[in-house]
């Protein structure tokens, strides 16, 4: 009886160690996303290569972030990806509107533009 009892213990501890584990990936992802967009949100993007059919993407130290122009008139999407080894990476959003220095654009953030979720209606799009 104790043997049977040690063993199902044991595959508990084991299937929260899993859990644990998991757990721990998905933050690594979520917190390397944060910082990925909150850099895309600070960089200057060239106005000329912005469209609405495709992502312009950057990367630096680990990072990545996307924009591309939103099919909501005046307004882009930028993304911040998390990678998640064995699976697709971790996407947050951020609305934002243009601000307009010479050739290249900064960002100013939306009012209650931050998602977890893709902002377009079109699931393709963020797939892309």
């Amino acid at each position: 009886m104790g043997l049977m009892l040690l063993n199902a213990q044991h595959r508990q501890l084991d299937h929260a160690l899993l859990l644990a584990g998991d757990q721990q990936r998905y933050l690594l992802a979520y917190n390397q996303a944060a910082s990925a967009l909150s850099w895309g949100m600070a960089q200057r993007w060239p106005r000329d290569q912005l469209t609405i059919n495709g992502w312009l993407c950057r990367q630096a130290s680990g990072l990545t972030a996307c924009v591309r122009l939103s099919a909501k008139r005046g307004l882009l999407m930028v993304r911040g990806a998390g990678e998640i080894r064995g699976s697709d990476p971790l996407w947050l959003y951020q609305l934002s509107k243009l601000e307009s220095v010479d050739r290249d654009v900064g960002l100013i953030a939306e009012s209650g533009g931050w998602l977890d979720f893709c902002p377009d209606q079109k699931s393709t799009v963020c797939a892309e």
